[in-house]
């Protein structure tokens, strides 16, 4: 019996139905952006979350840390699609001057108050419109992503798993990638954020006085030689087109300009854009410093870190998000990104997990200086008006995504 494509939302005007809705996504990220909250310490966060999907008609599923997720079941069989939305805010006293600013001493300073209203929207839209899904979507609110990456925790307690997911997206808005123009999507296949890790160094030597250095062991000499040996590893042991780096960013020793310390610690942040190139600087570092150190009748102790996985997009994954990008925004608007950034984000682990892709959505606002503030700043700014486009690429994709699955 020949295979058939199971195939709905072909009747719903998604931009429609999500402008309808544009001034209700609008204020819910302004009234999220009222309440920062940091790491998984996010009560009147995820209180608010829950209160709109509960009115929704949605039944909320609470996490160890915080996090939420809620279940989208359409009337028709199908896959599952899921897509996320971080939560969590950052310690920065907000500078914006905006009617709507936080004013706890903390501040939404990476769109993350924009990223849950838009996941709001999407599931507002979808819930009343069952009858035209296929299948089932999951939307799921992570904090911590900031922090300690809550999307692992999430993933662990099974977010993923009830129902099982068949695909993951999801969308980082802003100008993280200046060649996404605003109101414009960006996609990229393949590599698109690094790793992260970090090293901690304690250098041990034999103090004493300037005058007399060949009676001591100077740890700042050792650490000297060290610290330039690592920009080695970039530039001679990984591949050029990868891309790395290995930054020493905090450096501390002695304390009188004439006496050698007995210690010197210093401490770094090490970015891949493989997993392979991660695992590979683990090994390398974690050699290299000891090994210096003993050669030069010094010791080493040595902690390293990592945190989040590199963020590399599903080749098919991302043509489908291109595909449903261009029914929202029109081709004009599609921007293909060319280069992959050197931050990093844990979306990495659900893209580990299932086939999926992280899309960027562009939205640049001057501040009333005239003056364009990044991520992180304390008068970042973002365009309202592109945030309907955010639960629009979400919607299209929830419906469209059926009729890649055959019966």
């Amino acid at each position: 019996m020949p295979a058939k494509k199971q195939r709905g939302g072909r009747k719903l005007d998604v931009k429609q139905e999500v402008k309808k809705i544009e001034e209700e996504i609008i204020n819910w990220r302004r009234d999220l952006h009222k309440i920062p909250e940091l790491g998984d310490e996010v009560p009147l966060t995820t209180k608010y979350i829950n209160d709109v999907l509960s009115q929704m008609g949605l039944t909320v599923k609470k996490y160890s840390n915080s996090g939420l997720s809620t279940v989208i079941e359409g009337k028709n069989l199908g896959p599952t699609i899921a897509f996320r939305a971080d939560i969590d805010a950052l310690p920065i006293k907000e500078e914006t001057g905006l009617p709507f600013a936080a004013k706890n001493g903390m501040m939404h300073a990476c769109g993350h108050d924009a990223h849950t209203a838009m996941l709001l929207g999407t599931a507002k839209v979808l819930s009343e419109h069952r009858n035209d899904l296929y299948g089932n979507v999951v939307l799921i609110f992570q904090p911590a992503e900031e922090t300690t990456g809550g999307a692992e925790t999430m993933i662990k307690e099974g977010c993923l798993m009830s129902p099982k997911a068949d695909c993951f997206f999801s969308l980082h808005i802003g100008s993280l990638f200046h060649s996404v123009g605003n109101g414009c999507i960006g996609v990229k296949k393949g590599s698109l954020m690094a790793s992260v890790s970090s090293f901690n160094v304690k250098i041990k030597g034999v103090g004493g006085h300037g005058a007399h250095p060949d009676k001591c062991v100077d740890p700042i000499l050792i650490s000297c030689e060290i610290i330039q040996s690592l920009q080695k590893l970039v530039s001679r042991e990984i591949n050029p087109i990868h891309g790395a780096v290995v930054t020493v960013g905090m450096i501390h020793g002695g304390n009188i300009v004439n006496v050698i310390p007995d210690e010197v610690s210093f401490g770094g942040t090490v970015r891949a854009l493989t997993k392979e190139d991660a695992a590979h600087l683990e090994k390398r570092i974690t050699q290299m410093i000891p090994a210096i150190a003993s050669a030069n009748g010094g010791k080493a102790d040595v902690s390293y870190k990592s945190y989040y996985p590199p963020t590399f997009n599903d080749g098919e994954m991302t043509d489908f998000l291109e595909a449903c990008a261009t029914k929202i925004v029109g081709p004009q608007n599609v921007v293909h990104i060319t280069e992959p950034s050197t931050g990093t984000e844990d979306v990495a682990y659900y893209i580990n997990e299932v086939p999926g892709s992280f899309g960027m959505l562009g939205s640049w606002k001057a501040h009333d200086d005239g003056k364009f503030y990044p991520h992180h700043n304390s008068k970042f700014h973002l365009d309202e008006s592109t945030f309907w486009i955010g639960s629009a690429l979400f919607v299209q994709c929830a419906l469209d995504f059926c009729k890649r699955v055959e019966e």
